[in-house]
């Protein structure tokens, strides 16, 4: 994979990537992390973090997850909160499934101002409704293993002990990508007025997606 941390200094940079479910965001978000020395922002890690240690926000995270409620905006904001407190001082973040509509992006925004820091680019990787349709729906995980298949990109041997997760059943992943549209595709305007959203197409190869999302935070960061 192309490194760029050699050859740029990244201190303080903040990164928002956005993109439909299926469409490669955590893949994408860690292969950045590691090469630009970023730390990996997930609202899913951070909820799971909460939930082990048994704090206070994690706990209210765990009932409303056990109720199959969304996790409200003003708790979500509340917990990216206490994470941009602990990190703001290192080398900067990506953030991944984070902000998911205007209220969160605006709210980053602020606090992030509180620091005198701010988003530097909102990358988003664009993918067709079908296709996320047919990735997610093929997925297959192993249940003895926790390992990831596909049915039709990477089928299971015949001896696995696989299962079709509830994310990843048709009807959900309709809800997922209506959701999307209603949520998060509104916020991409907020980005793209300053400047700040860049596309990226989802559709190729998981190499290609990271050698084209260094190359555009070289040339729209660090020109």
């Amino acid at each position: 994979m192309t490194s760029l941390y050699l050859s740029v200094n990244s201190d303080f940079m903040f990164l928002v990537m956005i993109g439909p479910p299926g469409a490669g965001k955590g893949t994408q978000a860690k292969r950045l992390a590691e090469t630009l020395g970023l730390s990996h922002v997930s609202t899913g890690e951070i909820f799971r973090q909460n939930i082990s240690r048994k704090t206070e926000l994690g706990l209210r995270v765990k009932e409303l997850l056990e109720d199959g409620t969304l996790v409200p905006d003003d708790l979500t904001i509340e917990l990216v909160q206490d994470k941009i407190d602990q990190l703001v001082n290192g080398s900067g973040a990506i953030f991944d499934g984070f902000p998911r509509n205007l209220e969160q992006a605006k709210a980053l925004d602020d606090m992030l101002l509180l620091h005198d820091k701010g988003v530097d680019l909102a990358p988003l990787i664009n993918l067709s409704d079908s296709n996320i349709i047919e990735r997610l729906t093929g997925r297959r995980t192993d249940k003895d293993t926790g390992k990831i298949y596909h049915l039709i990109y990477d089928p299971p041997p015949d001896n696995a002990n696989v299962e079709q997760r509830s994310d990843d059943k048709r009807d959900t992943v309709l809800r997922r990508i209506e959701d999307y549209h209603q949520s998060t595709v509104p916020m991409l305007a907020y980005y793209d007025d300053r400047d700040l959203l860049c596309e990226i197409d989802g559709d190729n190869t998981i190499d290609q997606v990271t050698t084209a999302l260094l190359e555009v935070i070289r040339g729209r960061v660090f020109a």
